[in-house]
């Protein structure tokens, strides 16, 4: 079973497809970049999507100065947690492809990635990436009880063995339950780089509460 599900417009998926240069783009750009590739779309439209994903934490945006009628506009960008990662690390591919058009993430599941170490390096949850410093940075061990965390790393162990690919899991929060879905994560050379977590409510689910997230 696929843990990824998919959330986004074609339209939004091509506008992150052109943001993934690295360029900060305000929405008129944007739209010009559109409309280069044969796809007429109205400005208030690629204005929206814009923002839709700035709301959503995949894109982040920087306020400039403009001669328009209101003297300032937006230059949007993908969002630095994700561009800044190493781009010749295996993971970083990983991680950044999360957010591709191929596999872009619905706004109710939450990523996580815990590095060989079992440490969480990344986070994205309720539709944004948590730079929470209380969590990023944490092990497994501080995470979680003595027993689940025991528990998780028996599920690491066995991912990083190869005796399984995948393992999924079901969790219960407060009455709620939620599947997760763990991966491992190998460079080109085999070398296991750590595991992907995703996490979804088994059923419909505004918010993702932290103790859910958390892998």
């Amino acid at each position: 079973m696929n843990p990824v599900s998919w959330s986004l417009t074609d339209k939004e998926l091509k506008i992150i497809s052109i943001l993934k240069s690295g360029k900060k783009m305000s929405a008129r750009e944007v739209k010009r970049e559109l409309e280069s590739d044969g796809i007429k779309v109205p400005y208030t439209t690629v204005s929206s999507a814009l923002e839709k994903l700035y709301s959503e934490g995949i894109l982040e945006r920087k306020e400039v100065r403009s001669r328009g009628r209101y003297g300032k506009k937006y230059l949007y960008y993908l969002n630095e947690n994700i561009m800044a990662l190493d781009s010749s690390d295996p993971l970083a591919e990983v991680i950044k492809n999360v957010f591709t058009p191929a596999n872009v993430i619905h706004s109710n599941d939450s990523v996580a990635f815990i590095d060989k170490k079992g440490i969480l390096t990344f986070l994205y949850g309720n539709s944004k990436i948590i730079n929470d410093s209380g969590v990023i940075g944490k092990s497994v061990e501080e995470l979680h009880s003595k027993v689940t965390a025991k528990f998780v790393r028996q599920i690491f162990e066995e991912l990083r063995n190869r005796k399984k690919d995948v393992f999924r899991r079901t969790v219960t929060h407060e009455g709620k339950e939620y599947e997760k879905f763990y991966c491992a994560i190998r460079s080109s050379d085999d070398e296991f780089l750590g595991v992907l977590v995703i996490t979804r409510p088994a059923e419909e689910s505004k918010k993702l509460p932290p103790e859910v997230i958390y892998p």
